[in-house]
Parts: structure tokens; sequence; C-alpha cells
């Protein structure tokens, strides 16, 4: 085989999380490195929705007929 040919593997290596602040302990070719969320703080694995500010589609015409004051 040849020499060199593999990277070298921190087996200590960090991962923090900027969102959160959660720091992992993962094996990886990178001694530290930074990600925007992780899974302790994203909505998918924490099971918690976002909320748009704006509304959904509906609410949106509702409010713009209102507004004209044209009855249903």
């Amino acid at each position: 085989m040849k020499k060199g040919l593999h990277p070298q593997v921190f087996k200590d290596a960090t991962t923090t999380c900027s969102t959160c602040g959660v720091v992992y302990a993962i094996p990886s070719t990178v001694q530290s490195m930074q990600i925007e969320v992780c899974r302790g703080c994203h909505p998918v694995y924490t099971g918690k929705k976002q909320v748009d500010a704006r509304g959904g589609r509906v609410e949106r015409f509702r409010k713009r007929l209102e507004k004209t004051g044209v009855k249903k």
C-alpha cells in the first residue's frame, strides 16, 4: 500500500454547535469544526415546529379581503 494515502483521524476531535453551544466528541479528519444546527436544536429532531410569522395563504387572502370591504 502507498504511504500517506489515508488522512489522519483525530479520535478526540470536537464538533461545536453554534446555535446551542453543545460540544460533541466525534472522531474526524479535522481537529475541530463548528456546525450551525445540531440534533439537539434542529426542529425535525426536537419536534418543535417553526412558526411562520406571515401566516398562511388563506389568512393573508382574508386580510386583503377585509381591507377591501367585500363580504363573502
